[in-house]
């Protein structure tokens, strides 16, 4: 590695010439650069990323750039002015969106509305009331899927490192929301404010849990502490509750998604519906049902949830709430129901069950899948609902025939979906299209269907293998530079489950939520000694730079497989590629294609160059992006 001060020296310089060239270009009112440069350090592997602001009538060659400058790689954006505008003041206090800018630093702007919005808008001095609940409300919408399957795994499949995983996602939330009580815009890295803020709570979550073995007690303990967490800060759900106690009357779903959810994430909608059942099960408001038609002309209602609170709903009602004794046949009668209900539907063609029911996978907070496929130009006002039928929660996704046609045909083998649908059983259909005799044009529930083509492989570990360099490059960072032991424990478990998929995909296979068992029976040396060997274990640097070595030489080993389909189309040119070149062959403008080329060159793969490239059509200067150049008789090829 070279000396901080040196790879410091050669960030600055980066940003110094491509600003230079930016101020040239008419069309470019701004640039500002976030990331490590502007709020941490940088080292040797960092990217940039800049923001550039250009005139509204701006005609941009494309939206995102893959740059080069001084040997340093750079991510841009370039946005026009009324949008970036948009963007900068509906961004909520405490959003990423938020965060991103507030950790940003403004290089130059020839506008003096871009810098007052600026000045306005990216600053990490308070946050609202408002916006702070809602930011809350945002973080424990991502966050109960996390715990609910931690306890999932750990209750009801005995899966000590799968609850464990599920857990330290689990913590990255809390941390989240550790660091919006105490009035600081969370940046990507949390955990670090939330240990300063609440040591006792996050050292036994967090830092006490990666370095401790691994048991039954541990785990319990783990998730006794979040669950306390939560319990003592009720406040998280005030704006449901708020909403909820103004009501003075159940409202279902719905209509809590359609008024509340606007204040939320894009995803924040389907969110809700967990949050509100959370809350039932703790006993804080509570459930009736209300009818629901699924679609514009449909004769036949299901039931959906409402809830309501008065502020007088205790911890008493929390047990009425929840599914008891033979829970398998409960749900498995609340699926016959519901199917029964929704074949007299005329505008239903098929109902598709999409997860696993088996009596030892269920337990009191199962929430039943379900694909519903509808007439071709049938009409509803969205895509997804949740219902309820005998107190299971039911989550129906919606889609029309044909579009689901087009999806099923677009669908990657190995892909998360294709696994899905792998494991999937026809309730009903009266289409050719499924069939609950398995005689159907598609093989929903087929075993031979997890089986992945030789392309598909090779399509899909690009993309995984993509994902895996960008991971290693976070994991390095922190191992070499900041020296977090911990946390550079917290990233491989981030890397090595992409690792597990890489394994699983070549060997044909679909991976599974669990991929990790998959990889260990495929190759057991490997997975143990670069993960599982490590769990049990205090984290010390000579254990994490031993894993990090392994893996490095199992990409490196693995290289030619997993790069394939970029290593082929650079041989097949003959001639150096620029990273729009890729794009453009590839079909995906896609940021992990151009890390993966940043990997393969800082491996001496490929060799890296710079082309000109200009930020809008009618620019008349140029900046400079990464050109590669592939030589098959490279010798490092040879010592693989």
């Amino acid at each position: 590695m070279q000396p901080q001060d040196v790879i410091e020296q050669q960030y600055r310089e980066a940003v110094d010439a491509l600003v230079e060239k930016v101020q040239k270009d008419p069309y470019v009112l701004a640039a500002i650069v976030a990331g490590s440069f502007s709020y941490a350090q940088v080292w040797e592997k960092s990217d940039l990323d800049v923001e550039l602001i250009g005139r509204d009538a701006i005609r941009p060659t494309q939206s995102f750039f893959s740059l080069i400058e001084n040997g340093v790689n750079i991510h841009a954006n370039i946005t026009p002015r009324n949008a970036f505008k948009q963007n900068i003041e509906s961004a909520q206090q405490g959003s990423f969106m938020h965060s991103y800018f507030s950790h940003s630093t403004l290089l130059f702007s020839r506008d003096d509305s871009i810098q007052e919005w600026y000045d306005k808008n990216a600053n990490r001095d308070n946050i609202g009331e408002r916006d702070k609940q809602f930011q809350l409300l945002n973080v424990i919408t991502s966050t109960l899927p996390s715990l609910i399957y931690a306890e999932k795994q750990f209750y009801v499949n005995k899966d000590i490192l799968t609850a464990f995983l599920s857990l330290l996602n689990v913590v990255q939330g809390l941390a989240r929301i550790e660091v919006l009580l105490n009035n600081e815009i969370p940046a990507r890295e949390v955990i670090q404010p939330a240990l300063r803020y609440n040591p006792d709570f996050f050292n036994r979550v967090y830092t006490d849990l990666i370095n401790c073995e691994k048991n039954e007690v541990v785990i319990q303990d783990a998730l006794d502490a979040v669950n306390t967490y939560l319990n003592e800060r009720q406040f998280i759900f005030q704006p449901v509750l708020d909403y909820l106690a103004e009501q003075k009357a159940p409202r279902a779903i719905t209509e809590l998604n359609a008024d509340l959810g606007r204040g939320l994430d894009e995803d924040g909608e389907e969110s809700l519906n967990l949050v509100c059942q959370w809350l039932v099960w703790k006993g804080i408001i509570r459930q009736v049902s209300m009818p629901l038609k699924l679609t514009a002309k449909s004769q036949i209602a299901v039931e959906e949830p409402a809830y309501y609170y008065d502020g007088t709903v205790g911890a008493r009602d929390a047990s009425q709430t929840q599914l008891k004794g033979d829970i398998h046949a409960q749900i498995h009668r609340a699926v016959a129901r519901i199917s029964d209900t929704l074949e007299q539907d005329m505008y239903i063609l098929a109902a598709i069950l999409t997860n696993n029911l088996a009596e030892d996978n269920v337990w009191e907070k199962t929430a039943v899948h379900i694909t519903l496929i509808l007439r071709d130009g049938t009409k509803f006002k969205q895509e997804q609902y949740q219902l309820i039928e005998e107190g299971v929660p039911i989550l129906v996704q919606l889609h029309t025939r044909s579009a689901y046609r087009k999806m099923l045909d677009s669908t990657l083998q190995g892909s998360t979906l294709h696994s899905i649908l792998a494991d999937s059983r026809p309730l009903f259909s009266k289409d050719s299209l499924f069939a609950v005799d398995g005689d159907a044009n598609f093989p929903v529930g087929d075993p031979s269907y997890l089986q992945v083509s030789e392309r598909d492989m090779h399509s899909q570990l690009l993309n995984t293998a993509a994902e895996a360099t960008a991971a290693l490059a976070k994991t390095e960072k922190w191992f070499h530079l900041k020296r977090d032991m911990d946390y550079t424990f917290l990233y491989i478990t981030y890397l090595v489950r992409e690792l597990a998929r890489i394994e699983v995909l070549m060997h044909g296979e679909t991976p599974r939520r669990k991929a990790i068992y998959q990889a260990l029976k495929h190759n057991p040396d490997f997975f143990k000694a670069a993960f599982t060997d490590l769990i049990d274990k205090p984290k010390d640097e000579t254990m994490l730079g031993e894993a990090l070595e392994q893996i490095n030489q199992y990409l490196e080993d693995n290289l030619q497989t997993l790069f394939k389909p970029l290593l082929d189309f650079f041989e097949e040119s003959g001639d150096e590629r620029t990273i729009s070149d890729i794009y453009t062959h590839f079909g995906k403008r896609q940021l992990g294609f151009g890390l993966a080329c940043e990997w393969l060159a800082q491996k001496g793969v490929i060799e890296q160059y710079s082309a000109p490239v200009r930020l809008t059509r009618d620019s008349k200067v140029s900046v400079e992006e990464p050109a590669y150049y592939y030589d098959a008789n490279n010798p490092f090829l040879f010592d693989l």
